[in-house]
């Protein structure tokens, strides 16, 4: 009766009370044209971790548009920038010390 009510399978309904919590669509996620530039991405932000990201697409042959690779650039570049460290000696004298 729920399933014609609904218009919905039998087993969908059967799945749904046999569950503890209600059904939930999931869609895979598409993925991104940069997806295949990644590691090429890396390799460059490795070498040169303040690069403009036109330069990387440039060289790594990106063709399409900057929006999302720039995007892609900026949540890759933190990993390889420079650790700054601070310290302070007993004089209460601060120093920045770049690794």
């Amino acid at each position: 009766m729920i399933a014609r009510t609904l218009g919905i399978s039998r087993n969908t309904v059967r799945a749904a009370l046999a569950s503890d919590r209600p059904p939930k669509y999931k869609r895979k996620p598409k993925g991104s044209a940069v997806d295949a530039f990644e590691e090429a991405i890396r390799a460059e932000l490795e070498a040169a971790p303040m690069m403009p990201a036109t330069v990387i697409a440039e060289r790594v042959g990106w063709t399409r548009g900057m929006t999302v690779f720039k995007e892609r650039v900026r949540e890759l570049r933190p990993a390889y920038r420079a650790q700054v460290g601070r310290t302070t000696d007993e004089n209460k004298r601060t120093a920045q010390c770049d690794s």
